[in-house]
């Protein structure tokens, strides 16, 4: 009597369980979300993929919860300035980034004499994205931009335009879309370019017809550079400058010529300092929004100067 008694609890508890199961499964299948038809028409309608191939890379993709919590809280949102700098001015980075420079010194060289971008900064951008292309991304990219486009509950459209730039991309650079990798949001190789910014910025440097970005350094140096111009990096101009917060309209005045100005403070050891940025600030801030990205940036560039 008390196995009869248990079986339909049992059997109540393993059709929940099947239900739990087949419901997680549907809602990772992609191809089936309630906004993925959109995708699929633009992709076919106005880009000619074949439908069969789009709705199969959908349902390859799998969402990926840790991806939705690192989207949430970056490091540049979350962290002191103080933590922050920590991660990326390090004595181990800035000989590693004096190395980089030593070897990759003509190409850096040549992207300084025609984008106007110094060596130090484009190896700075380098050194904290990638660590100079030792961490470029374990996250397949289709997995990154299926999950926040289609899940993430602040920027999905955003996201969702970089899933459809991102079968452009591979299409076009023939990548294979199943195993690319990058960062949790999407971001590929030694620059870390999402897939807009790939195709809008990034540029063939190394003359071999082939714009690559994963495994060409001196592709990753010029698009770097050629990014950064693009979003209004002036040649000889200055980054940041240390003021005092009563100066900050005194100093402005003689600097007409200045697009952007953008008065900065920053608590460094419990000090609070004061800093202007200039247009080249704003421009290296577009690489990634984020003013703290920016300083930690300019401050390791200034290290390999040392």
């Amino acid at each position: 009597m008390k196995n009869k008694k248990n079986t339909p609890h049992i059997s109540y508890q393993l059709s929940l369980l099947i239900l739990m199961i087949f419901s997680f499964n549907s809602a990772a299948d992609y191809s089936n979300h309630n906004e993925s038809q959109k995708v699929i028409d633009e992709l076919v309608n106005d880009h000619g993929f074949e439908e069969s191939y789009v709705i199969e890379v959908l349902k390859y993709a799998k969402r990926r919860d840790e991806m939705l919590k690192s989207v949430a809280k970056p490091a540049e949102k979350t962290k002191t300035w103080d933590d922050y700098k920590a991660i990326f001015i390090k004595k181990k980075r800035i000989r590693d980034g004096k190395k980089f420079i030593k070897e990759n010194i003509k190409t850096l060289e040549r992207a300084e004499k025609e984008f106007g971008v110094p060596k130090e900064v484009i190896t700075a951008i380098l050194g904290v994205e990638t660590n100079f292309g030792s961490n470029k991304g374990s996250y397949k990219v289709i997995d990154s931009l299926t999950t926040l486009g289609f899940d993430d509950p602040r920027r999905s459209k955003f996201f969702r335009s970089e899933l459809i730039q991102f079968f452009l991309l591979t299409r076009e650079n023939n990548l294979d879309i199943f195993k690319t990798k990058g960062s949790y949001a999407g971001a590929m190789g030694y620059a870390q370019f999402i897939s807009s910014s790939y195709r809008a910025y990034a540029i063939d440097y190394d003359g071999d017809g082939y714009v690559d970005l994963f495994n060409s350094v001196d592709d990753a140096i010029g698009s770097i550079a050629n990014y950064l111009k693009v979003h209004g990096w002036k040649r000889e101009g200055s980054i940041v400058v240390k003021t005092h917060p009563n100066n900050v309209r005194k100093f402005y005045k003689p600097h007409k010529s200045l697009t952007q100005f953008i008065p900065l403070t920053f608590t460094e050891n419990g000090e609070e300092l004061h800093f202007i940025g200039d247009d080249n600030f704003r421009a290296i801030a577009r690489y990634n929004i984020s003013d703290v990205y920016a300083m930690a940036v300019y401050y390791l560039s200034e290290e390999f100067k040392k």
